[in-house]
């Protein structure tokens, strides 16, 4: 009934759990692939007739829901910003200044430098190109080019995806990241379940009287806020229930199913990123109070992992390199099938090196070289006593028979009540 003992804390650079490292980076990747599909067949984007053999759009049809990973990525932020205040404090801001300097220099620095290229690219590659998905892109004007500056061009459709296809969904990140304090103080003061009634029911009321309220993904900040109360559920359970890493797993696979059928059925957005936002949710809350489950140990797996440590570059840069590539191809590479191959056997690794190039450049520099507060699954793997303890020490039989010895300092992000495998 007691968790295996872990070998104690480790002391990698941005210590995080590396499940969660793999789930960014199979989303990035999902990304990546999505516009690949874009670029074969984009008969999706501007409802023509397809192209490319019906063995191909079978092939590429899985790739078309790019959103998904999206609202994947909406959800791990807000796990992830509330499971760092749990590191050694009680899961609020105290330093406003400090948090948003951090924020600014971890997401600042690789997002200027992208669009910076996106802007040359856009000039010089994108804007020579006729059609889908091209013509989305572009035309690069002042207007477009400053609201991307600002980190506002998620407010206006026209220029929501100009310059490059993946950074309005930077601009949305970041002013959920300006919400945030507002939104701690709310999960604390209201709890968990009318904390997302209420960021539920204010994306609803968007929904329906704003103008653009589909276009403008409103549906991000519940989506944000149930990754957060995910956090707050996984380090702050009720004693009385404790940790329910079975109902998790339920959740995480109804919630999966469900989102293939309503992507299938052709639902709206906002239903299809609900379902893959449960689903993740209840897969890093899994992760997090039972590590060693199946379906976290696959994404704790070290190639996927280390994947996700330059997700943030992949997802960011991937889409101009892939321009240039494309529009460039060799003439062998023109036809529809030779185009798959030339993108996934030349272009995917020329990406992948290019991405993790960039982010040694533009995104590790400017990362937090001290340890990381947020606890790692060593950490969680240290052992806790049954039942539920509210302090932060617990005491453990000693290996001598008779005494008792007063165990390691549970870690206050640990969760409480760890101990009931599935």
């Amino acid at each position: 009934m007691r968790r295996r003992a872990g070998r104690g804390p480790t002391n990698s650079l941005h210590e995080r759990l590396a499940f969660i490292e793999g789930l960014r980076g199979v989303a990035a990747l999902y990304v990546v692939l999505t516009h690949f599909g874009s670029m074969l067949d984009p008969s999706h984007l501007d409802g023509t007739r397809s192209r490319v053999p019906e063995w191909m759009q079978s092939v590429i049809h899985p790739f078309w829901y790019g959103h998904l990973a999206v609202a994947a990525f909406i959800v791990l932020s807000g796990y992830c910003l509330q499971t760092s205040l749990f590191g050694g404090r009680d899961g609020r801001i105290h330093k406003y200044g400090k948090f948003f300097a951090r924020r600014a220099k971890r997401i600042l620095p690789p997002y200027y430098a992208t669009l910076i290229f996106s802007v040359i690219v856009s000039i010089y590659i994108t804007s020579k190109q006729t059609g889908m998905p091209f013509s989305q892109y572009v035309p690069v004007t002042q207007d477009n080019v400053l609201a991307h500056v600002f980190l506002v061009h998620n407010f206006d459709p026209n220029w929501m995806y100009k310059l490059n296809g993946v950074l309005w969904s930077i601009a949305i990140e970041w002013q959920l990241y300006l919400a945030f304090p507002l939104l701690v103080f709310l999960l604390f003061k209201l709890g968990r379940f009318f904390y997302l009634a209420v960021t539920t029911a204010a994306a609803v009321a968007a929904l329906f009287y704003l103008p653009n309220g589909l276009a403008l993904y409103v549906w991000y900040l519940p989506l944000f806020a149930l990754g957060m109360a995910a956090s707050h559920l996984a380090y702050r359970p009720n004693l009385r229930v404790g940790i329910v890493p079975r109902l998790a797993a339920y959740l995480f696979v109804s919630a999966s199913l469900a989102c293939g059928y309503v992507c299938y059925a052709g639902y709206e957005k906002p239903i299809c990123d609900a379902c893959v936002g449960v689903a993740i949710a209840s897969l890093v809350y899994l992760g997090t109070v039972a590590p060693w489950t199946p379906f976290t140990k696959l994404f704790a797996w070290k190639p996927i992992a280390s994947l996700g440590f330059f997700s943030y570059s992949l997802y960011l840069m991937h889409h101009p390199i892939e321009q240039v590539l494309f529009v460039n191809r060799p003439d062998w590479a023109r036809t529809p099938e030779m185009g798959g191959l030339y993108l996934m056997v030349v272009c995917l690794p020329i990406i992948l090196v290019a991405c993790k190039i960039f982010s040694l450049l533009f995104e590790l520099p400017f990362m937090s070289t001290r340890k990381s507060r947020v606890p790692s699954q060593r950490e969680l793997g240290t052992p806790v006593a049954l039942p539920l303890l509210a302090a932060s020490t617990f005491v453990q039989p000693s290996a001598k028979k008779g005494r008792q010895a007063v165990g390691d300092a549970v870690p206050a992000a640990a969760p409480r009540g760890v101990g009931r495998k599935l």
